[in-house]
């Protein structure tokens, strides 16, 4: 064992009581219908692109972290409800532990990994406007999703080697630290940029020397690229936003699943009872994020939202003409 946790110690061989087994169960069983179906309509939403939007190189970022999301619905979730079902009815299998452990991992790794891509790949679009195109390109993208899956395939194989506990350590204090904090400079970074562009494209019309000289097609012209930017920082400026939200929720979600696990670590005075509190908060609140991502980015975004109200017709339509 790499970590020598209280809980193994004193505790992996006292069950747990029946109540809590069933709360998280019931629980996980909330996440599930709140995961499913919006990670659905973003994939529905980005493949089928009915306002022929949504097919951008941040949006297949978006249906990554949404794919990652979804395999924590679709099967970590429910294997946890499945498990704890069992607990509460003393006839859990470690073997399908081991499995639901095993998946829960791989998914949440790819899912915090695609979250800080997405916010490097904001901030190259907000730092270099001009070559983002160029240099942000969907092959790259491709590339950087292989990368994320690789890696979230690889490296949960320490868990046979350090068990659950203990890897659940080293991932509250690797990924998700190392997640936070390339959210947070990223944000910062581009809080910043958008700030600097904001007074340099509201100084340059009024400072202008030759403004009253330019005939009106040229002003017309102007006036229409000032448009332009305006437009687009104000979309910038909406993206920012989206990644400040994005960012509350994951501190909202792992921090106190961290606090958790550094409990069910080090809490020498807590009992058996109150240790299997601690380890199954951490596990809801880590489940937790994964069930939120769709209402922090796809509900906030007018694109997004717009497709989905026309897959929602179309399927409505359907149904209607059966």
């Amino acid at each position: 064992m790499v970590i020598e946790s209280t809980f193994e110690k004193r505790c992996q061989n006292v069950a747990p009581p029946n109540e809590l087994s069933f709360m998280t169960a019931s629980i996980s069983t909330v996440f599930i219908l709140t995961n499913i179906p919006g990670n659905i309509l973003i994939f529905l939403a980005v493949v089928l692109d009915p306002n022929k939007n949504l097919r951008t190189p941040f949006n297949w970022l978006i249906i990554n972290l949404s794919a990652a999301d979804f395999v924590v619905g679709i099967i970590a979730e429910p294997l946890m409800v499945y498990y704890h079902i069992k607990e509460g009815l003393n006839k859990e299998d470690p073997e399908e532990q081991i499995i639901s452990h095993i998946v829960y991992f791989i998914s949440c790794t790819a899912s915090i990994l695609s979250l800080a891509s997405l916010a490097v790949e904001r901030y190259l679009a907000v730092r270099r406007p001009n070559t983002y195109r160029n240099k942000v390109t969907n092959k790259r993208v491709l590339l950087t999703i292989a990368m994320i899956w690789l890696i979230s395939l690889s490296l949960p194989n320490i868990y046979f080697i350090v068990g659950f506990i203990a890897y659940a350590f080293i991932f509250s204090n690797t990924f998700i630290v190392i997640a936070v904090i390339i959210i947070c400079i990223t944000y910062t970074l581009m809080k910043r940029k958008l700030k600097s562009r904001s007074k340099r494209i509201s100084v340059t019309p009024s400072t202008s020397s030759d403004a009253k000289q330019t005939s009106p097609s040229e002003s017309m012209s102007t006036l229409s690229k000032d448009g332009f930017e305006t437009k687009k920082q104000l979309l910038e400026a909406k993206i920012t936003q989206i990644f400040l939200i994005v960012l509350i929720a994951l501190l909202c979600c792992y921090g106190p699943s961290t606090v958790m696990m550094y409990l069910v670590n080090f809490c020498q005075g807590c009992s058996c009872t109150s240790l299997h509190w601690f380890r199954d908060i951490y596990i809801l609140f880590a489940l937790m994020n994964s069930s939120v991502n769709f209402f922090c980015y796809a509900l906030r975004s007018a694109r997004f939202r717009s497709a989905f109200v026309k897959l929602l017709q179309i399927k409505y339509r359907c149904v209607d003409g059966i």
